[in-house]
């Protein structure tokens, strides 16, 4: 199948330019869909064959194995973000040394910070930051990224030189957002854009609440001036149809949209769960409490991003 063409989009003043659909590698994962490696490479050969060019993994989903630019023939052209939880020099030299040689790859595009909250944060990652700048400057990356749910974080990594790239968070209803308002967000974002950083978001459909109303909720991101591209997790063809047919801005066929109409996700917690807190500690959201030795989700706090899943030791959490 000839390759298809996206509009592009370029990432700030990094000159990386990318479609307006970045695929979330997330949803294919362990933590989530769990896909075989022969079809979760397939289906980043269809997105390539979309003329999707932007991947987005990270080192806690466990996806770098599908993104080997070995087994897939123009993704070692694609743009790759990944991220790391680093906090030192050692563990980010570590961390990018993994992501290069899992993925074959000389160059990781963008590479970065995950989950940051404040200015506070990123000072107590200070070392890996530097690194990350010698990287740069190295040619192992092309752009240092910060990812975050928190509007102090956006403003704060705005103002940092050695920020090049911004991954937020960002819905139609503000679901997720740490700190403050969807309003607030979209300030913060727009000003960290025109302070020359990339920006491209993530959660648009809200972890899955926003689905009975996910051609709205792409449109809502996909429109806004200072959004170069937008991550969607995805399982199945139909859904990477659909996520390029929206924020291209073509016509979505019916029979692919009705397709992406399943049922909602949800986070089910085993009997088996012993309380070690692991789940609490990494969710961003604050969604996970311990009560009577048991983690106990709540739904509405929910993005359904399976980092909880991830870290169990005893794999009592699942997002199904």
């Amino acid at each position: 199948m000839p390759k298809k063409m996206m509009p592009r989009r370029v990432l700030g003043k990094t000159g990386i330019a990318v479609s307006p659909f970045c695929f979330g590698t997330l949803t294919i994962g362990p933590g989530q869909a769990n896909l075989s490696l022969k079809d979760g490479r397939e289906l980043i050969a269809f997105a390539l064959e979309c003329g999707v060019n932007f991947f987005d993994t990270a080192e806690l989903y466990g996806t770098y194995e599908y993104l080997d630019s070995r087994a897939l023939p123009g993704l070692g052209d694609a743009v790759i973000a990944s991220r790391s939880f680093a906090v030192t020099r050692e563990e980010m030299a570590r961390s990018l040394d993994l992501a290069r040689k899992s993925m074959h790859r000389d160059v990781v595009d963008i590479f970065g910070l995950h989950q940051q909250e404040s200015g506070l944060t990123l000072k107590g990652h200070r070392d890996a930051l530097d690194f990350l700048a010698e990287a740069k400057s190295r040619g192992w990356i092309k752009a240092v990224m910060v990812s975050t749910h928190h509007v102090a974080c956006v403003r704060a990594a705005a103002l940092m030189d050695e920020v090049d790239v911004i991954f937020a968070i960002l819905n139609l209803e503000g679901l997720g957002i740490r700190d403050g308002t969807r309003q607030d967000m979209e300030e913060a974002l727009s000003f960290a854009s025109s302070c020359g950083k990339g920006v491209y978001v993530m959660k648009a459909l809200g972890g899955g609440h926003l689905y009975r109303r996910a051609r709205e909720a792409l449109e809502y991101v996909r429109d806004l001036p200072f959004v170069s591209s937008v991550a969607v997790g995805v399982k199945s063809r139909a859904e990477v149809a659909f996520a390029c047919s929206v924020l291209s801005g073509g016509e979505v066929p019916q029979a692919v949209e009705a397709e992406t109409r399943g049922a909602p996700r949800r986070v089910v917690v085993e009997d088996w769960c012993v309380g070690c807190g692991e789940c609490a500690k990494v969710c961003g959201f604050g969604a996970i409490t311990l009560e009577n030795g048991k983690a106990v989700v709540d739904p509405s706090k929910c993005m359904l991003c399976g980092y909880c899943s991830r870290v169990c030791p005893d794999f009592s959490i699942k997002v199904l």
